[in-house]
């Protein structure tokens, strides 16, 4: 089975994208815990949201998502039947653990609310890691 990839220069693209979207979305999570959610008596900065407002944010964190696809679809320097072999089985291993670790959470706390983002970059993230060790290994 032939995938079609990128070439292997959107990696550094996708990088870059992934952390310019991720640092600016981050840092407003990072302030409002810094400052106000841990003690409400603090004074809350509000620097940052007079710059970058709700859709402004969610476009980051799009953003971010959209790095993190490109660098995953991006081919590997030497890509050859092996690496492809690697990626379909990283692929399936990833679905196995999110599909695990969605029924355990769902077992354990039954109305928890997280974003969409949050979930797919924890899948992207499975997976780039468990591509990496199946690529050192073999």
């Amino acid at each position: 089975m032939k995938i079609k990839m990128l070439p292997n220069w959107c990696k550094k693209v996708g990088l870059v994208v992934f952390l310019i979207g991720a640092i600016v979305s981050g840092y407003k999570g990072f302030m409002d815990g810094f400052t106000a959610e841990c003690n409400p008596d603090a004074i809350k900065y509000d620097i940052f949201e007079n710059l970058y407002n709700d859709p402004v944010l969610h476009f980051f964190e799009v953003l971010s998502v959209v790095g993190m696809i490109i660098y995953m679809m991006s081919k590997e320097k030497v890509e050859d039947d092996y690496i492809n072999i690697l990626r379909l089985e990283s692929y399936q291993f990833t679905i196995l653990i999110g599909l695990g670790l969605t029924v355990i959470i769902y077992m354990i706390w039954g109305n928890v609310s997280l974003k969409l983002d949050y979930i797919i970059n924890l899948f992207m993230i499975f997976y780039l890691i468990i591509f990496a060790v199946k690529k050192r290994i073999y």
